[in-house]
């Protein structure tokens, strides 16, 4: 059952196709006997994570089984790791070339939650967890993914006290440091400010294929990891419910 209401099957069906041929393909290039350097390679291994955590959005909000998507967060876990493995062996003089690719930026922001999220909320477990945040890194740098971090368990993380991405995730970062009982209404005012926060982009009125569904991926971490009540706000347009009740509703 689609949980998307603003597309049809059929036009989550075509692209879900067509991103499974994308990463096909680029696992392929990284795995041909041609002249690529390690540098290429590296920079399709980290697209390749934004393909699969694009995929998981895909197939959200097509309706699909949810616990049907964990083998794409161990993918997701095999290319991130691809992606050091290369950037490990490039020389001393060509280093540089992986700080776009490590450091963290707004929308690598946006792509950790979306991993995050759907890592904890399926329950993918601790091991997993912590290979993730090894690999993520950049300890003390971002006190919304510092805090989150320490919640899934990296106890001996560096906190920093603010967030980079106040205009986007101010109000996130707001409910992770806030009393317990603050917290279910700052989600509510997050969700409220997410579209806004996200530059109100309208993608479902363009004749493309960049809508796959409006989630506020943020949202279902913290409510899962903090254990907020999301009674006020549990059908609330962004909200992936689904994803957030998916133990519950498999006891």
């Amino acid at each position: 059952m689609l949980r998307d209401k603003l597309k049809d099957k059929v036009y989550y069906d075509e692209y879900v196709e067509f991103q499974e041929a994308i990463i096909l393909k680029k696992i392929n290039k990284i795995k041909s006997t041609g002249r690529l350097t390690d540098e290429v390679k590296m920079n399709n291994a980290f697209r390749l994570v934004d393909d699969v955590t694009e995929l998981l959005h895909q197939k959200y909000s097509r309706g699909d089984g949810l616990a049907e998507l964990k083998p794409h967060l161990l993918e997701a876990l095999e290319y991130r790791n691809w992606q050091k493995d290369y950037a490990d062996v490039l020389p001393d003089n060509e280093q540089v070339a992986r700080i776009s690719k490590e450091e963290i930026y707004e929308d690598d922001m946006r792509r950790t939650l979306i991993w995050l999220a759907f890592a904890y909320c399926l329950d993918m477990g601790q091991d997993y967890y912590q290979q993730v945040l090894e690999l993520i890194a950049n300890q003390g740098q971002d006190g919304l993914l510092d805090n989150i971090a320490v919640a899934m368990g990296d106890k001996n993380r560096e906190v920093a006290q603010s967030t980079l991405f106040k205009k986007r995730f101010g109000k996130l970062y707001n409910v992770v440091v806030a009393e317990p009982s603050k917290r279910s209404d700052l989600v509510k005012t997050y969700l409220d400010a997410w579209y806004k926060a996200e530059g109100s982009p309208d993608y479902h009125l363009m004749d493309t294929d960049a809508y796959i569904g409006y989630w506020c991926w943020g949202a279902a971490l913290v409510v899962k990891l903090y254990n907020i009540d999301d009674s006020s706000f549990i059908d609330h347009e962004y909200y992936p419910k689904d994803l957030v009740h998916w133990q519950d509703n498999n006891k």
